[in-house]
């Protein structure tokens, strides 16, 4: 069974974060995030490779034409299909690379099914082996796939600019600072983490 975002626990966090001195006054201006979870594995990671280092809008051009180039996004597809092909849809020969190692990986290793019983510094530890794939990337998973509710990704350039923003800084935090500046939201830092994203674009993350 595919991980599903839980209605109550979700509720209950934006009722949480509400009452929180820096968020809870943006919460009560804006309606709530809306999201939902990816539910393939592969085909997520592939996309978060994808979206590596680039604009939420020239990263999702980039995906769409490499969804049309490979219409059945799997390991075994993506192994087969020619690499020139693949760089036409506007991915780096770095991430190629990238997404052949995590096809071999993922065959290797039976899907990674075995992720769902996982805490998420488990899920992070042992995707981060995977070439191309670190932090930032497993956070992502851990979020818009999992549905992991306690997650913040500190080397998220997004979040840190929204950070500079609630707590009226004149700078941006380091990652060390994220880190320590979002613990006040835990248990929920991914609703949090999605409250920031819509601060500081305007609108529900689309991916």
């Amino acid at each position: 069974m595919n991980p599903k975002i839980n209605i109550n626990k979700y509720s209950e966090g934006i009722n949480f974060l509400s009452k929180d001195d820096i968020l809870g006054p943006h919460i009560n201006r804006i309606s709530p995030p809306k999201y939902s979870l990816d539910q393939d594995f592969f085909e997520s990671l592939c996309k978060y490779i994808i979206f590596q280092q680039l604009s939420i809008k020239s990263a999702s051009k980039t995906y769409n034409r490499f969804k049309k180039l490979i219409k059945n996004i799997k390991p075994e597809i993506i192994l087969k299909t020619n690499n020139e092909h693949i760089r036409n849809t506007g991915v780096s020969n770095k991430k190629i690379e990238y997404l052949k190692e995590l096809s071999t990986s993922f065959i290797e290793n039976k899907n990674y099914e075995f992720l769902k019983s996982k805490k998420d510094n488990e899920i992070i530890e042992i995707l981060s082996k995977i070439k191309g794939i670190g932090s930032w990337t497993a956070e992502m998973f851990l979020i818009f796939t999992m549905g992991r509710l306690d997650v913040f990704s500190a080397k998220d350039i997004g979040l840190l600019n929204a950070l500079k923003i609630v707590y009226k800084l004149d700078y941006r935090p380091s990652f060390e600072e994220a880190n320590l500046l979002s613990k006040r939201w835990s248990p929920f830092k991914t609703i949090a983490s999605l409250y920031l994203w819509k601060i500081i674009d305007g609108g529900d993350l689309d991916w």
